[in-house]
């Protein structure tokens, strides 16, 4: 009887289950790109610097990698999320920067190395990779000898699930400890992807297995795999981790089997220390948590395999401290010194997928992310956070049909916004290419960022913050702010003449608000790992500028009114509504204080806005989320969480500082007075 794996695909935020045979091959065709007809760049996630998860960069024009005379190109299907992804990325495994991420990936060969053996284009493959190519890629150049063959009948969804941990698995009970029947094994994180295959492992070959989770649902998972015990971690009333207790607990449950069985716990002739009390071998993937605890759960001449760090690195041990506790051994080993050579990698792997046809596997695929920046994000929180209880991978066929829809939407708003006339624009974004997510907002702002860099020679001189007062989110229906680019070819000084039929600033004739805002200049980079307050961000500013926004739209604004039905995530992917901007003078910090009462005082400064010489409204600082440094904080730390920074010399336009909208049309002059910080004027024409 073959054993399904249950499967849990997350797509844009909808969690779908599925069971999966692992001999459904013969109802999915898999397509691969040949090498005549790659694209030169493709999708990766990419870290640029080490740090946190915020750290992972989706870089949409990465240069496919070449390959070696001995390397295959593999066009990946799927990526599997390891802790050793993890540890890259923050800098424990260090690897020249900037790297793709990524050490198991699974698909179809694209190209093949002049010196490359026993491997064609088409055939289906896994694969362990280390170093700065890795799977998190749409191709990875990988050495053919360390290439998995994927058998006929088994899917390369639950192939990459099982490459990773199936072979670790695989080595850990074989040659790092050679469990025999009726061994005693302790194995922590039992309920996690690895931690299951290694309980059916164990069982196979007729040890008595003792497993530990952190929670009773977890235990309920390490059970239906096969523990013949499970010990809870946690205490159930305060949820502290009580490791210093689970070597007593280990040993009341061999006493008790033993007292069972009239198997007695026998002394030795040296010591107190029992022969037979305690377990032959633990394998802990936990690392510093667990550690000590491990080790004071073995009998004498038992064994510690210590082959994770989920909790940090194990501590250094005192080779006395082994004899003390009874001549105990104990390893720290890694896969790849376990599949050196391609004979290694095959047979290992051979032995593995037998044991996933023949039943003896049951691989359980927790979630599929599509392949987005924020898909990996949220896969990597999850396994991070302890929350994994099976495998989750990356669907990287997914993500570029997601990449070609936001491409597709970019292309559409772009376009709309070079038409020479209202009613040439879009309604919206078409239901096909619409963004369902803010992430997916954002990253058509970025696709349109690039795509305008090019086309007009521009660059980005700040940024623009939109929506921040109560009235600003009431009339565009959203309930936070939203941000966008400013660039130096839609960048003007003040007394300028602003062309509305210029494609280049996608103006909108008959729909163009102005907003007098209040800009502030940052003087040193945010850093992403911070999360900033008032306080700590006003010392990243070095001057302040009055600025008036000219917010219009892709989308076909007949009325004000017109703006409520976009919707946040189309206005977001619209770069904002931004239009042009307009800078008054800039008063710069000059060390005597004065600028700091200044930026202190910015949420009661006050400005008038004229049209045609008559006065038509006032506004004041405290508009902009109660002042203007609380929209700068929340700029920064929203950009963080997407691994970006505010750079030094950035201009950014904090928000509207008046509760009105207007409307402007050709011929319109503005002049806005700010008082202290003087006068911006221009004027609109054909």
């Amino acid at each position: 009887m073959f054993v399904f794996g249950l499967s849990m695909m997350m797509t844009r935020g909808v969690l779908h289950t599925r069971r999966i045979h692992p001999l459904i091959l013969n109802q999915i065709s898999y397509s691969h790109t040949s090498a005549s007809a790659l694209q030169s760049t493709m999708l990766a996630i990419q870290v640029n610097d080490i740090g946190n998860e915020n750290k992972l960069k989706l870089n949409t024009s990465t240069k496919i990698p070449t390959i070696s005379s001995t390397q295959c190109l593999i066009e990946n299907h799927y990526a599997g999320l390891n802790f050793h992804d993890t540890y890259t990325r923050s800098g424990l495994y260090p690897l020249p920067l900037p790297f793709t991420v990524g050490c198991e990936g699974g698909g179809v060969v694209s190209q093949v190395g002049n010196d490359v053996k026993d491997v064609k284009v088409g055939d289906r493959v896994v694969y362990l990779q280390e170093g700065e190519f890795g799977s998190y890629a749409e191709y990875t150049p990988v050495e053919y000898t360390r290439l998995m063959p994927v058998p006929r009948h088994i899917s390369l969804e639950i192939a990459t699930a099982t490459a990773v941990q199936g072979l670790t698995a695989h080595y850990l009970i074989n040659d790092s400890y050679c469990i025999k029947k009726d061994d005693w094994v302790v194995i922590h994180a039992a309920a996690g992807g690895t931690g299951q295959i290694l309980v059916q492992m164990a069982k196979e070959k007729g040890a008595q297995v003792i497993g530990t989770c952190s929670t009773t649902e977890k235990a309920d998972i390490a059970r239906r795999k096969g523990c013949d015990h499970v010990i809870i971690t946690k205490d159930i009333n305060n949820k502290d981790e009580i490791w210093d207790q689970i070597p007593d607990k280990v040993r009341e449950i061999i006493r008790q089997y033993a007292k069972d069985n009239d198997e007695p716990i026998l002394s030795s002739n040296y010591g107190p220390i029992a022969i037979n009390d305690g377990a032959h071998v633990v394998y802990d993937s936990v690392g510093k948590a667990s550690a000590m605890s491990s080790l004071q759960c073995l009998r004498p001449r038992g064994s510690a395999v210590f082959f994770g760090n989920a909790s940090g690195p194990p501590p250094d041990i005192n080779p006395l401290l082994l004899s003390k506790l009874g001549s105990l051994t104990i390893t720290r080993p890694k896969l790849h010194d376990f599949i050196q050579t391609r004979k290694e990698v095959v047979e290992r792997s051979n032995d593995v997928f037998e044991m996933v046809q023949e039943g003896q596997l049951d691989i359980n695929i927790q979630e599929v992310f599509d392949f987005t920046r924020h898909g990996v994000i949220e896969g990597t929180k999850m396994l991070q956070n302890r929350m994994t209880v099976g495998k989750v991978l990356f669907d990287i066929q997914g993500g570029k049909k997601i990449h070609q829809k936001h491409l597709s939407a970019a292309d559409e708003i772009r376009s709309s916004r070079r038409a020479s006339s209202i009613d040439n624009k879009i309604d919206n974004v078409s239901s096909e290419h619409s963004p369902q997510s803010i992430d997916d907002a954002y990253q058509i702002q970025d696709i349109i960022r690039d795509a305008t860099i090019a086309e007009y020679n521009t660059k980005v001189v700040g940024r623009k913050i939109a929506a921040t007062s109560k009235m600003a989110q009431e009339s565009v229906s959203v309930t936070e702010p939203l941000y966008g680019f400013m660039y130096s070819h839609s960048t003007f000084s003040s007394d300028s003449t602003i062309s509305i039929s210029d494609p280049s600033l996608g103006l909108q004739d008959g729909f163009i608000i102005v907003e007098p805002e209040l800009g502030l200049r940052i003087k040193e980079e945010t850093d992403v790992n911070v999360v900033y307050t008032p306080e700590t961000i006003r010392r990243l500013v070095g001057g302040v500028v009055p600025t008036v926004e000219l917010a219009t739209s892709a989308y076909k604004m007949p009325t004000l009114d017109s703006f409520k039905t976009i919707g946040a995530t189309n206005l977001i992917a619209d770069n904002g509504c931004h239009g042009a901007l307009v800078l008054g003078n800039e008063l710069s910090d000059s060390g005597d204080g004065a600028f700091g009462d200044l930026l202190d005082n910015l949420d009661r400064h006050t400005c008038t806005l004229e049209v045609n010489e008559q006065t038509v409204a006032n506004g004041k600082g405290d508009k902009v989320l109660g002042h203007p440094l609380n929209a700068l904080c929340w700029l920064a730390n929203s950009l963080a969480k997407r691994g970006e920074v505010l750079k030094k010399g950035d201009v950014i336009s904090t928000g509207v500082c008046i509760d009105k909208l207007i409307l402007l049309k050709q011929g319109d002059s503005v002049d806005v007075d700010y008082g202290s910080l003087g006068r911006v004027t221009f004027k609109c024409t054909q």
